[in-house]
């Protein structure tokens, strides 16, 4: 849609008849919009933030219960242009809406290893994502493997949500301490991210480099409980229609027992074991469309995510 049929919907609407509410519901369908046709896909709300903090904006908030209808008409007009400008002159300063932190939780620099060893990141908050494991760009959100292995700290359960963000106050709980992939996030310029990207990443190595024991273990696991030995199972599983869905069972069976055996013998704490060893392959069944279920009998099964 270009930007003279964009005003045209809108001004269809008859912005001369809405009271204040009708007001408020068009402005923000209007700058879904308007980002939607974004090129440079800046965050809704710090569209919203920028253009609201204008004086033209709270001007014809104030004002628009007791403009005449021509009046709405050449006011509405001026907010539409002053957002546009927006959307293409953002200013250069964080405005705090959030929208990276709700997009994903960082994956650490090998720069943030001492945020670790101080404290100031807790350990329990940490999960390893593997190498060969499927994730998305942070960038441009497409999918790919990994080459090598990432630190992320935790997100929330069914979301994206870094476990450090407040979605109601838009504030973060380890600001002062945040890893270095946080400082460079700038949702008008993701140059400096992109440039991060290239320097080394925290490992496993990194962190447990004085025990070489559970090193040995580490190694030994990514070996035996790989993401690709799931993966090639779930190929035969479709190649066979289904009769060799024992061979995911047990490949899944196999790695839960390593990582609780393991575990324990180690006693490593409970809310480390994904730092440890990963997420579980039982946790990543989802990816292929299944899910594993417990029977009464205490046996599992595998079964469509639909069903």
């Amino acid at each position: 849609m270009s930007e003279t049929e964009q005003n045209q919907t809108i001004i269809d609407s008859h912005p001369t008849e809405w009271d204040e509410a009708d007001f408020r519901r068009n402005w923000s369908q209007f700058l879904q919009m308007l980002v939607g046709e974004n090129e440079n896909a800046l965050p809704l709300k710090r569209i919203q933030y920028q253009v609201e903090q204008s004086p033209i904006y709270k001007e014809v908030l104030v004002r628009w219960s007791g403009l005449s209808g021509a009046e709405r008409l050449g006011a509405w007009k001026r907010l539409l242009q002053a957002a546009e400008e927006v959307s293409r002159e953002v200013l250069p300063a964080c405005v705090q809406c959030g929208t990276c932190c709700r997009k994903g939780s960082p994956s650490l620099q090998l720069e943030d290893l001492e945020l670790l060893q101080t404290g100031r990141i807790p350990w329990n908050q940490l999960v390893t994502l593997r190498r060969g494991e499927p994730v998305q760009s942070p960038f441009d959100r497409k999918p790919f493997f990994l080459l090598d292995e990432r630190i992320k700290i935790r997100e929330r359960a069914d979301s994206q949500e870094c476990v450090f963000f407040n979605a109601d106050t838009c504030l973060c709980a380890i600001y002062a301490d945040r890893p270095v992939q946080c400082r460079a996030q700038a949702c008008w310029d993701p140059a400096p991210a992109q440039d991060l990207a290239k320097q080394p990443y925290l490992t496993r190595r990194d962190i447990f480099k004085n025990v070489d024991l559970l090193l040995e273990i580490i190694v030994e696991h990514d070996k035996r409980c790989s993401f690709r030995k799931l993966n090639d199972a779930f190929d035969r599983l479709i190649e066979t229609k289904g009769e060799t869905v024992g061979e995911v069972l047990e490949i899944l069976s196999y790695e839960e027992h390593f990582r609780n055996f393991i575990g324990e013998k180690l006693k490593v704490p409970s809310g480390q074991v994904e730092l440890v060893f990963g997420r579980s392959l039982t946790d990543l069944v989802p990816l292929f469309g299944f899910r594993v279920i417990e029977e009464p009998d205490g046996s599992r099964c595998l079964v469509p995510e639909t069903a």
